[in-house]
């Protein structure tokens, strides 16, 4: 689904053992200031180089999420571990 035309959407990790699951409200960033700091988050994590030309709107988008529940759980206690938050 494009975030463009339905903004619904939904983020999860990738820890099977200690899942969270993020349903919110997706949005296209194209301010150029936001994208600069975005690259400098990446680039600092992954230890890259990535010029300002990979985060174009067009190619590569970076969408912010304004989370509305998440949902957490620990697989070592199924039954007495599971979260639900809400946001305003």
């Amino acid at each position: 689904m494009n975030i463009a035309n339905d903004p619904r959407c939904t983020v999860a990790t990738e820890d099977e053992q200690h899942p969270v699951v993020l349903n919110g409200e997706g949005e296209i960033r194209t301010v150029h200031e936001e994208l600069a700091h975005v690259l400098q988050l990446v680039n600092a994590k992954y230890e890259t180089d990535y010029s300002l030309d990979f985060m174009d709107p067009t190619k590569n988008a970076t969408i912010r999420v304004r989370p509305q529940w998440a949902f957490g759980v620990d697989a070592d206690d199924f039954t007495g571990s599971p979260t639900r938050w809400t946001f305003a």
